[in-house]
């Protein structure tokens, strides 16, 4: 067996080994040793792992990025790897590299690198590749084909792996392997057989890592002070132990649209007006912090201010924006209490604001009728929808002014529907609009491991980011596509910026040409190339139809709409 050869059924072995079982590979020349490799384990009748074919590195890596995600939010463990050639496909897998590590999302990055006599000559398709993720991965392992360390190969990734679970680091996160091939890149023989096809004990799955403590934990006094009215603020990545805390404790949640699984007796919906109210600010004293909360600037003000912040976080790399948190711990326990009767009151407060501001939400979307609008397709799909992926634009802030609403009885009844859907997701780690598509599709192919019959994922995103990231519908023939239904909230553009400063102060020529920008795309014809089933939608009841169906395969539904701008100024002024 050749050495580049070699090498790469090493590598694929390992990861196989550790966990992974989602391939996804980009076609090339150079890092053609993984493609005999893989390809090795298309002939078992029982294959351990699945591979996925892409031509577009950037998609590729964000579809990985949506494998990943599986089903729950237990421990992170490596699922999913991508794999690219040399050159300047390798820094197209940067865009989900960062969005993975700062979501604290495990991803596999390998790219196949020139040997070292080919750097600095003027080689076709070479640059330097070592360290070009340094600033944004947990762990990095340069290979060369050359080297007689073969031996060591499935201990160093091992600690890889370990190191992209967060152990014993605290902090999870992306992994990078550059892989040096020399010539040859194929085997001595395509029928040559390989060194084993069983998975074997001593690669890559015999060392056991163990998680460190990060931050001690104070005593009780230091951590809380019971006296003092408490709220959660739950951000993208909340920890559930918190939240549980938070039942037991009568302590009011202010949750991110991607926080799911909060008791409806302390969740609190509508965080961004809420908390845009000065005698909501007054009333709280004492702030826990989980997860990183980043969307909304009525929370980040209330974070800035004079009160006492607790931050609760298993990372290394915790959230404290501004600097202002009194403590750091790594959980909180039935020891650290507050005060009952301050933490009632303060829930009844809370709930009989947010029924106000409920029914002046209900008069807006009754105020649409049948009319399609950016916050009856968000509520729609909250109510209707068990898995929803937010585009990171326009949806997401809606999401989070109107997410939960259906708990709150716009009469002011004592009993409260249903949070909503089982998980719900948006890529928060960067908040870029880059990769939308390919991580939703990445979703609902994870989910088909779980389920007999998987959940339809519903991903929500405008014109501009569909159109971004259209290439991810890009699937070769004999790979079907997994239930994906993509909403298209056409509005003509970039909408979100009209509800920014620019929207104010730019004049309409200069907001429609450098902010807006309007496309003259035919989305209809482009999701017709690429295979999907496109429908336009025009009415709610149409939609709500829709909804109530799995999808088959991959639909897009494309949705003309006015731009939300009036709707997202009304609901943070409720």
């Amino acid at each position: 067996m050749y050495p580049s050869q070699a090498l790469a059924e090493c590598i694929i072995d390992s990861l196989i080994a550790g966990g992974v079982r989602d391939f996804v590979y980009c076609p090339g020349s150079r890092n053609a040793p993984f493609a005999y490799a893989l390809a090795r384990y298309d002939s078992l009748s029982e294959s351990p792992i699945r591979v996925h074919i892409r031509l577009d590195e950037r998609a590729a890596a964000f579809f990985a990025l949506g494998l990943t995600l599986g089903e729950g939010s237990g421990s992170p463990a490596a699922r999913a790897c991508v794999i690219t050639t040399s050159g300047s496909a390798v820094t197209h897998l940067y865009p989900a590299i960062s969005e993975a590590f700062y979501s604290r999302l495990p991803l596999v990055a390998i790219s196949a690198d020139r040997p070292a006599e080919l750097h600095g000559v003027g080689a076709s398709q070479t640059m330097s590749q070592k360290g070009i993720f340094s600033d944004h991965i947990v762990e990095e392992w340069d290979f060369s084909s050359d080297s007689a360390e073969l031996a060591s190969v499935p201990g160093r990734i091992a600690r890889a792996l370990a190191a992209a679970a967060g152990h014993p680091s605290g902090t999870p996160g992306p992994i990078h392997f550059n892989c040096a091939f020399r010539d040859p890149l194929t085997p001595r023989d395509e029928a040559e057989a390989p060194e084993s096809l069983q998975l074997r004990e001593n690669r890559g799955g015999g060392v056991e890592v163990y998680p460190s403590q990060i931050v001690r934990e104070p005593s009780v006094e230091a951590v809380l002070k019971p006296d003092l009215a408490t709220v959660v603020i739950a951000g993208h990545g909340a920890q559930d132990t918190v939240l549980r805390w938070a039942e037991r404790s009568r302590v009011p949640v202010f949750a991110e649209p991607m926080v799911t699984g909060v008791s409806s007796e302390v969740f609190i919906p509508f965080q961004q007006t809420l908390c845009a109210d000065p005698d909501v600010v007054a009333r709280i004293g004492q702030i826990v912090v989980t997860g990183r909360p980043t969307l909304s600037r009525p929370i980040q003000k209330l974070l800035a201010s004079d009160k006492r912040v607790i931050v609760v976080s298993p990372y290394a790399a915790w959230t404290d924006l501004h600097g202002m948190a009194s403590c750091v711990v790594s959980s909180l326990t039935q020891s650290d209490r507050v005060d009952a009767a301050i933490q009632s009151s303060l829930c009844e407060d809370l709930s009989a604001r947010a029924q106000s501001v409920a029914r002046g939400v209900d008069e807006l979307i009754n105020s649409y009728g049948d009319e399609l609008s950016e916050i009856g397709v968000l509520d729609a799909l909250w109510q209707d929808c068990s898995h929803i992926f937010l585009g990171a634009s326009n949806p997401v802030r809606v999401a989070d002014l109107i997410a939960g609403r259906q708990g709150y009885d716009p009469k002011g009844n004592s009993e409260r529907g249903p949070r909503g859907p089982q998980r719900v997701w948006s890529s928060r780690g960067l908040a870029g609009i880059d990769g939308n598509v390919s991580t939703a599709l990445g979703w609902a192919r994870a989910l088909e491991k779980s389920y007999e019959c998987p959940p339809t994922v519903h991903a929500v995103m405008g014109d501009l980011t569909f159109l971004h990231d259209a290439s991810g519908m890009g699937m070769p023939l004999g790979e079907e596509f997994p239930r994906c239904r993509v909403i298209v909230l056409d509005d003509r553009g970039g909408s979100i910026f009209k509800s920014l400063e620019h929207g104010q102060r730019a004049s309409k020529a200069v907001y429609e040409r450098y902010f807006g920008v309007a496309q003259r795309v035919d989305i209809t014809a482009l999701a017709q190339a690429y295979g999907a089933k496109i429908r336009r939608v025009s009415s709610m009841p149409e939609l709500r139809e829709i909804l109530n169906t799995e999808a088959d395969g991959l639909e897009v539904l494309q949705l003309s709409i006015s731009r939300p701008t009036e709707d997202i100024a009304f609901l943070r002024s409720l």
